[in-house]
C-alpha cells in the first residue's frame, strides 16, 4: 500500500512569512498539529504545535496574554520550523514512511508529488493503516496460527477457510517465528463462528486459536 491511500490531501499550509501566533490560531482552529511552510510553491519546512509552544518566552508568566500574543505576532514560523524536512512521495510505500519516521523521530512527512505539496502523512494516518490492514474496522473473526515456514501452507488453509464459504478480509504474516520455527499468521474472515474452520485446521496438524471481533 502506498502513502497515497492513507495521506491527507491538500493540507493546509502556511507560508514562512506567516506569523506564529497566527500559525497557532490554524492549528487550533483546524485541530492539527503540524502545518508544511512554503516559500512560493517549494516545500522550505514544517512547523508544529511543539515548535510554537518553544517559541513562547521563558519568562511566560510575568506576560499578559495581549503581550504575549503581540510577541508572537512579531515572529514568523520560518525562525522555529524544521527547515528542509524529510518528505516522501505518493508512491512511497506506507511501511517505508513508517521506517523513516520510527528512525528520525518524527510525527509527520509532507507529501511531494513533482517538488508540490499534495500531502502530508502523520502518525495517526499509519495508525489508521495499521488498523485497515489487521481488519480491525470489519466485523468477523480472527484466526491465529503458527504454519510451517515452506511453501503451499498458506495454501492450505485457504483451501479449508473456502470449502466453509468463507471470505477473507486480510491476512497479516509475521517473520518473527515461533519457538517451534514456525511463522506467525493472522488471517481475517467474514464469518462469525470460526470453530468449525479452527477445528478443521487443527485436523491438518495447525495450530490456531481464533475469536470473534466488532469493528473498531
Amino acid at each position: 500500500m502506498d502513502v497515497a491511500i492513507f495521506m491527507t490531501t491538500s493540507p493546509i499550509t502556511v507560508t514562512k512569512y506567516t506569523s506564529i501566533h497566527d500559525a497557532r490560531k490554524i492549528m487550533e482552529e483546524y485541530n492539527i498539529r503540524r502545518l508544511p511552510v512554503l516559500d512560493g510553491d517549494r516545500l522550505v519546512g514544517i512547523v508544529s504545535k511543539s515548535d510554537i509552544m518553544g517559541a513562547s518566552p521563558p519568562d511566560l508568566p510575568k506576560h499578559s496574554i495581549h503581550e504575549l500574543n503581540y510577541i508572537l505576532s512579531q515572529m514568523t514560523v520560518s525562525e522555529v520550523m524544521t527547515k528542509h524536512p524529510l518528505t516522501v512521495t505518493p508512491d512511497t510505500p506506507i511501511e517505508i514512511a513508517a521506517k523513516l519516521m520510527r528512525k528520525y523521530k518524527i510525527a509527520s512527512l509532507p507529501v511531494l508529488d513533482e517538488g508540490k505539496v499534495v500531502g502530508i502523512i502523520t502518525e495517526s494516518d499509519l495508525f489508521d493503516a495499521f488498523i485497515e490492514i489487521m481488519g480491525g474496522n470489519i466485523r468477523g473473526s480472527k484466526l491465529i496460527l503458527t504454519l510451517e515456514d515452506k511453501p503451499g501452507a498458506l495454501a492450505n488453509v485457504a483451501h479449508i477457510i473456502s470449502r466453509h464459504n468463507a471470505n477473507i478480509l486480510s491476512v497479516v504474516t509475521s517473520r518473527r517465528t515461533t519457538r517451534g520455527g514456525e511463522n506467525l499468521i493472522i488471517i481475517k474472515i467474514d464469518q462469525e463462528d470460526a470453530s468449525e474452520i479452527a477445528e478443521d485446521l487443527r485436523e491438518i496438524g495447525v495450530s490456531v486459536t481464533s475469536r470473534f471481533e466488532e469493528p473498531i
